[in-house]
């Protein structure tokens, strides 16, 4: 198989569009494997300055965190999408201002 020049980089499209899919990242669920993901979920900090420097704390002790998970036949939320599965975890957050 032929290894794109480009390498999807920059906006000039090189050869074809099919040079532009090395920026994809696979997100697919295979079937039968487990499949960990890893996330950043920013919370917001209030910040105030001390003699002592910078002191962080949260505004509240617990975020709840919900994730829905949506099978999209065709690519967009307007044709035919199905929620597959949902689910809601609270988080405890450090109070000590970490």
């Amino acid at each position: 198989m032929p290894i794109p020049q480009q390498l999807g980089r920059g906006r000039r499209m090189g050869r074809g569009p099919y040079e532009k899919s090395g920026l994809l990242e696979d997100s697919s669920l295979p079937p039968l494997r487990t499949v960990n993901s890893s996330y950043e979920i920013f919370f917001p900090v209030i910040e105030s300055e001390t003699e002592e420097g910078t002191v962080r704390t949260f505004p509240s002790d617990k975020l709840e965190i919900a994730v829905q998970l949506w099978y999209l036949p065709f690519g967009t939320m307007e044709d035919d999408a199905f929620l597959w599965a949902e689910s809601t975890k609270t988080v405890f957050l450090p109070t000590d201002g970490s």
